[in-house]
C-alpha cells in the first residue's frame, strides 16, 4: 500500500523510506541568492520578482559539499521556504548543479496567501515529516530564529550565516 505525500513534497526519484533523515534549507545554505534580495528590501517586497530568479542562483559551495557529505543511506531533505509554484525550476536547477538532494519540500500553495512566518512553516512541516516516519537527525538553515525552532524540537542544528537575515552576524571586516 502506498502512502500519499502532501503534494509540496517532491520525491526526487521515489519517496525515501522512513528513518532517518537530513534537513538542508535552499536560500542561503545551497543556492545563493543574493542577487535577488533587493525585491525583499523595498517598502513592499516584489515576491514574483524575487521567485522569477530561482535559475539563475549560484551555488554555494560549501553547501553542496554538505549535502555530499552526508552518509549515502540518509536521504537528503531540501526543506525550503520558496513557494510550490516554483518547485519544477528549483528541482531542475538541483540536478543540473549536482546538488544530491531526495526530497524537496517548498511553501504549500494555497487559495489564499500562506503569509506564514517561515518559523511556523517549517515547524508544521517537521511535524508532518516526523508524522510519516522520519527522524530528524540534523538540519541547515541561514536564519537563526529556524535554527533556534529546530533545536526546541529536539533536532541538532547548524548555523550558516548568510547575510539575508538581519540575525545572520556576518562578517563586516571588523574586528
Amino acid at each position: 500500500m502506498t502512502v500519499a505525500i502532501p503534494g509540496n513534497w517532491h520525491p526526487r526519484l521515489a519517496v525515501p523510506a522512513r528513518g532517518a533523515v537530513v534537513l538542508l534549507d535552499l536560500d542561503g545554505v545551497i543556492a545563493d541568492a543574493g542577487h535577488r534580495q533587493r525585491f525583499l528590501h523595498q517598502d513592499e517586497p516584489d515576491w514574483d520578482g524575487f521567485y522569477a530568479g530561482v535559475a539563475d542562483d549560484g551555488v554555494l559551495e560549501a553547501g553542496r559539499a554538505l549535502a555530499a557529505s552526508i552518509a549515502s543511506e540518509v536521504p537528503v531533505v531540501v526543506l525550503t521556504g520558496r513557494i510550490d509554484e516554483v518547485a519544477d525550476v528549483t528541482q531542475r536547477w538541483l540536478d543540473e548543479h549536482g546538488i544530491r538532494w531526495d526530497m524537496l519540500i517548498c511553501r504549500p500553495a494555497h487559495e489564499d496567501d500562506d503569509s506564514r512566518h517561515a518559523v511556523d512553516y517549517k515547524r508544521d512541516e517537521i511535524a508532518q515529516l516526523r508524522a510519516f516516519g522520519y527522524e530528524l537527525r540534523l538540519a541547515a538553515d541561514d536564519n537563526r530564529k529556524i535554527v533556534a525552532m529546530f533545536e526546541e524540537a529536539g533536532i541538532p542544528a547548524l548555523y550558516v550565516p548568510s547575510g539575508y537575515y538581519e540575525n545572520s552576524n556576518r562578517y563586516d571586516g571588523g574586528v
